[in-house]
């Protein structure tokens, strides 16, 4: 706890009056609107100072493609840019469409009726958020429509059909349009507000068209995206940005309009997370319902241990493992990782292998800090059944499995040489807290990964466990179904009554937990479905 945080508490414990100085120096720093609520009814003054209608009304904006929603987004942005100090109460933005297909925006009439000192506020704005000449002029003409719909004749060049997984945006659909003013106005927003810590977004570049692949990046004078533009400037020079600073948390959210949440949708996750792992204050980044495009080629621009992202989550998803690898080794340092499978279909019934293996070789570059691993996958992981654990055949079966997957060598996104060396197991994450699994994986993660022909030695699962593991979750664990699950479990089970077990919470040993699988007829099935957590039409 800060020293200024220390004394403000000190004088509430005490009823001691909080001088002003210390109270104007401290509320600015509270971000959970609960505990400025709590706070706000200390005393008179820090009530006043709270603001709590004008804090509610700016934690969170949301930018959506529709009249409404634009309207009441830029009518905040001017009060913002007339005072700047509201700025400092937004904490999360929430931008809820993805780009359908790359094209120019084009400048239409100027529909906004401002006087000449807010015109005069909103290209200042522009210019100091970075876009300045032929930039200036495109991202002022986006904010100062009043409708996402631009002139017909002007869309007639963009008609283009709806793809296998949803994505465009129909005939002549207005959205294409108010994706741009959407991007322009999330954007200037992000500059405007310092002590933004949440960004709720879509993919703010368009994927299929290869846009920014092969290292090409659009024109200095153009402007394409400009919210994908803003945050690339950004993470490239953090030191020499004012925005973003205090950015810490990242939700990706698939932009699933089209497909009534029934299928996993394609996302580029990894060029995604290159627009964020350069800020100094980046923690997280996070996704549900994502799918690999096999169709598109995908380039990782991640670099080895060069991010600032510590905590990875990938739900309710069907990634296959190198996906997982390569976020996991751009990492300085790992705390938590979590991949869940299931909630929705599956198109054309493909499913995602997980390598479990290449997996905790990946993890093992972490040890000393990863304190949180969730893995709920092992219904994909095929080799993992329990005959060929009784039967001492684990490893044979991982190699079985790779092997089926040739087509890994000349994936883009790929095993690196330098994972395929590194051997380690369970008992050497020091740092982990909280373990979530499947049974197989567990005793596999257990065994560890060896060299080639390296005797297993026979152990117990009590005695392989970290020191530091507070809690367990065993997931597909059934009593009698293999004779060696039973012999860990039990052992497991007799340490943890006994005491002798650092373990605080284990679960999934009386009841089982069933491991996640895919949503085989989503129409049949719709209570297996994973509802989303924001709405796109909202």
């Amino acid at each position: 706890m800060d020293p200024d945080r220390r004394e403000i508490v000190l004088h509430l414990q005490c009823g001691i009056p909080v001088p002003f100085e210390i109270q104007v120096m401290f509320i600015p720093r509270i971000s959970s609107p609960r505990n400025m609520a709590a706070l706000s009814q200390s005393c008179g003054s820090i009530r006043r100072l709270c603001d709590m209608a004008t804090r509610e009304r700016c934690y969170q904006i949301r930018v959506n493609p529709k009249d409404s929603s634009i309207n009441k987004a830029f009518d905040l942005l001017m009060e913002i840019l007339r005072n700047p100090s509201l700025g400092n109460h937004v904490r999360e933005i929430v931008q809820t469409r993805q780009p359908s297909m790359e094209h120019h925006y084009i400048q239409t009439a100027k529909l906004r009726e401002l006087s000449a000192d807010d015109k005069d506020l909103l290209s200042a704005a522009v210019l100091k958020a970075g876009f300045a000449g032929s930039q200036e002029s495109a991202v002022l003409n986006m904010l100062m429509q009043n409708t996402t719909e631009a002139p017909s004749k002007a869309l007639d060049r963009f008609k283009f059909p709806i793809s296998a997984y949803g994505y465009g945006g129909g005939w002549n659909d207005g959205n294409i349009h108010g994706i741009f003013i959407a991007q322009a106005l999330a954007a200037i927003l992000i500059s405007v507000s310092p002590n933004l810590e949440s960004l709720v977004m879509t993919q703010p570049f368009d994927t299929f068209s290869g846009f920014y692949k092969d290292g090409e990046r659009p024109q200095e004078d153009v402007v394409h995206f400009p919210l994908d533009q803003l945050l690339r400037r950004a993470n490239a020079n953090p030191e020499k940005t004012a925005y973003l600073q205090n950015l810490r948390n990242v939700y990706m959210m698939v932009d699933d309009r089209h497909s009534d949440d029934h299928y996993y949708m394609p996302l580029d996750l990894l060029e995604c997370a290159s627009l964020f792992d350069h800020l100094p204050s980046i923690e997280s980044i996070s996704t549900d319902a994502l799918i690999d495009d096999e169709n598109q080629e995908i380039r990782s621009t991640l670099e080895p241990r060069s991010s600032n992202i510590s905590r990875i989550r990938i739900c309710h998803s069907a990634l296959p493992s190198p996906y997982f690898v390569t976020l996991i080794e751009s990492c300085k340092t790992l705390r938590e990782f979590q991949y869940t499978m299931g909630g929705r279909c599956v198109l054309g019934g493909w499913s995602a292998p997980f390598l479990a293996r290449d997996f905790i070789r990946s993890i093992c570059l972490h040890k000393d800090t990863l304190e949180v691993l969730d893995i709920d996958a092992e219904h994909n992981m095929n080799y993992f059944h329990h005959s060929c654990f009784d039967e001492g055949r684990v490893d044979e079966e991982i190699d079985k499995e790779e092997s089926r997957f040739p087509d890994y060598e000349d994936d883009e996104v790929q095993i690196p040489p330098s994972i395929s060396s590194i051997n380690g197991s369970l008992k050497e994450f020091r740092a982990l807290k909280r373990l979530s699994v499947g049974i197989g994986f567990l005793v596999y993660f257990a065994m560890g990964v060896r060299e080639n022909n390296e005797p297993r030695q026979p152990f117990l699962l009590p005695e392989v466990l970290p020191e530091s593991l507070e809690y367990l979750c065993i997931r597909g664990y059934e009593k009698g179904k293999c004779k060696q699950w039973d012999t860990h479990i039990d052992a497991l089970l007799a340490s943890f009554v006994s005491g002798s077990l650092g373990v605080k919470e284990i679960t999934g040993i009386e009841e089982m937990i069933p491991n996640s699988e895919d949503v085989d007829n989503p129409d049949d099935d719709e209570h297996l479905l994973w509802p989303p957590i924001y709405n796109v039409n909202e």
